[in-house]
């Protein structure tokens, strides 16, 4: 009886020091897989992660490429619009070319402008007026017919040279009627021979056409008049030369202005030569009627005192009796 009841009390201590270890650790179990989640958790992003950290990178990417756009255009040159249209007739004409394009503001607002009135009582003589050489050669003829009217290009080569500087022949042009007037007359055409030098200064000798005499190298343009607009028409089996326009007579108006046809530009060296030369009726009709009247109205002086490259009148001089008037065509 004594040894059973000692080994039930054995048998009760043991089973309540057992009682309270549980049979699994599950806290030890827990906490290594804990553990072990988080690091996998630090290194692998879930899916929204994953798919924010792609938007991110491609939106800088995007960022950078727009970077890189954004300096390639500001280094690349701006494309400049093509200056607005012009011409002689309705919205056009030249009173409101100065309004068609911002860079035409000189047509208006430009204090040297040309063409002007001429006459040899306003002129002054002055002694040491530059001389004026011509030396233009011979070449094939060259023409383009546009809606502004009919030009002659010159290749280099022929110049002027007035006092020390040279001035290239580019080009020569067709007016009817005259855009200058002598002696407060128009006349029925004007001829403009353009010329510039290295720096862009630019001098355009003019001459004046009233009725006359059939004019052989007026002949020889309408004979070879382009056949389509705004194409170059070049003759090779006709040698042609400008300086066979030019009055016999070399007296000539000196001024400064600008050229007559947008954008006006000034710095313009004007010699008008004071003596006309002869063309048929036939001939100024026929011109005219190719270009339609492609003149622009007088300029004002503003204070400018053209000069003359003569001392006094002759019996030869143009007056106001001279043969120039407006033409109606």
């Amino acid at each position: 009886m004594k040894k059973w009841l000692m080994a039930w009390a054995w048998s009760l201590l043991a089973t309540s020091v057992w009682a309270e270890e549980p049979l699994i650790d599950l806290a030890s179990e827990i906490q290594p897989a804990a553990v072990e989640q988080g690091e996998a958790s630090n290194q692998t992003p879930t899916d929204s992660e994953s798919a924010e950290g792609s938007d991110t990178a491609a939106s800088e990417a995007q960022t950078e490429e727009n970077k890189s756009e954004t300096k390639a255009e500001s280094n690349r040159p701006a494309v400049l619009a093509e200056p607005a249209e012009w011409g002689y007739l309705a919205e056009q004409a030249p009173r409101y070319w100065a309004q068609l394009d911002s860079r035409y503001q000189t047509c208006g607002l430009g204090k040297n402008q040309s063409p002007i009135n001429l006459t040899s009582q306003q002129a002054v003589h002055t002694r040491g007026l530059a001389a004026l050489d011509i030396a233009y050669r011979d070449v094939p003829l060259r023409l383009i017919h546009s809606d502004h009217g009919l030009r002659g290009n010159y290749p280099l080569g022929s110049y002027i040279q007035l006092g020390k500087q040279r001035y290239e022949l580019t080009h020569y042009t067709f007016h009817t009627p005259s855009e200058h007037h002598i002696e407060g007359f128009a006349y029925p055409m004007e001829i403009q021979l353009i010329h510039r030098n290295g720096e862009g200064e630019q001098v355009v000798m003019s001459v004046i056409v009233q009725e006359g005499e059939n004019n052989e190298q007026l002949a020889t343009i309408l004979k070879n008049l382009p056949k389509t607009k705004d194409n170059l028409q070049v003759v090779e089996k006709v040698n042609f030369n400008p300086v066979k326009f030019l009055p016999s007579d070399k007296r000539f108006y000196r001024y400064a202005g600008s050229m007559t046809q947008p954008p006006c530009d000034e710095g313009v060296i004007w010699l008008v030569f004071s003596k006309p030369i002869q063309a048929s009726i036939s001939q100024l009709v026929a011109l005219n009627k190719l270009m339609g009247d492609n003149a622009r109205p007088l300029q004002g002086l503003n204070g400018r005192v053209p000069m003359k490259s003569w001392m006094q009148e002759t019996d030869d001089h143009p007056s106001q009796s001279s043969p120039g008037y407006y033409f109606d065509y």
